[in-house]
């Protein structure tokens, strides 16, 4: 019944009037495969079948340069400005954007910090642990226009309610358009757009992922792409610490000191 399922839509039309993606394709296995587990979990079936998915996936790949972003964040409307910048700027998906309320946005540096956060929590989160976020100058600057309040979503409608993610993404959809963006460019793209910037920085794979919030180091893996520059900067870290270790270029003895001072005459 599964291969059947996946043949006949593997030969679906979508509304672009072409066939579905593997990717398209794909979020429908694994949600029926999540499905049949939870329903293993809960004894209606006693085990689950297996499901392939397809080959020929493409993650995305889109990335914003930097005239692209000024482009884009100076024609759409101010609400969709502010929402951009901070998941540019923090790598939140759009459902834990949309769902931050204003008890977890955090203006100030914690004690022995230099950077306010944004507790991002499981509730809005795609996995089940809350994290904390550093914030840049200019999304300190964007929230502080917003208010801080003490309640309430810092992105909303008019009466204060959540913005709702599919009209976001239409505005996004529709601003795309009018810029003749390529159609690779989705709200997806600016947390993408962080991981990818991250890595160019030099984060490595565990910081990337804490900050994401990604299940696996596996994901956070592909945003690190060590340049030459970047390994040398490694390496003179590496080095300094030695020097502060006072463990760098030290003669070694020929014969070890013998006595109840060993220790002390090594070092010195």
């Amino acid at each position: 019944m599964i291969d059947a399922y996946t043949e006949s839509r593997v030969r679906q039309i979508s509304r672009r009037k072409r066939l579905l993606s593997p990717a398209s394709v794909n979020r429908e296995l694994a949600t029926l495969r999540r499905l049949l587990r939870l329903a293993k979990k809960r004894k209606v079936i006693t085990s689950v079948p297996e499901i392939k998915l397809l080959d020929g996936e493409h993650e995305r790949e889109f990335v914003l340069n930097a005239q692209t972003e000024k482009l884009y964040l100076a024609t759409v409307a101010e609400w969709l400005k502010n929402l951009s910048v901070f998941m540019l700027d923090t790598g939140a998906r759009m459902k834990e954007a949309l769902g931050l309320e204003w008890p977890n946005v955090h203006l100030q540096p914690a004690p022995g910090a230099n950077l306010g956060y944004v507790k991002i929590v499981w509730q809005t989160s795609k996995r089940a642990k809350s994290r904390n976020v550093p914030l840049t100058a200019r999304v300190v600057e964007m929230l502080r226009s917003l208010g801080p309040e003490k309640a309430g979503y810092v992105f909303h409608r008019a009466d204060g309610s959540p913005l709702c993610q599919t009209w976001v993404n239409q505005q996004h959809a529709d601003a795309r358009k009018f810029l003749r963006l390529p159609e690779e460019f989705v709200p997806h793209t600016f947390r993408h757009t962080y991981g990818t910037r991250l890595g160019e920085a030099g984060a490595d794979a565990f910081t990337i992922m804490r900050l994401m919030g990604h299940a696996s180091v596996t994901v956070s893996q592909r945003y690190v792409h060590p340049t030459p520059e970047t390994l040398e900067r490694a390496v003179e870290r590496l080095q300094q610490l030695n020097q502060g270790s006072g463990t760098e270029a030290q003669k070694v003895p020929q014969e070890f000191p013998k006595g109840k001072n060993d220790q002390a005459n090594i070092l010195q």
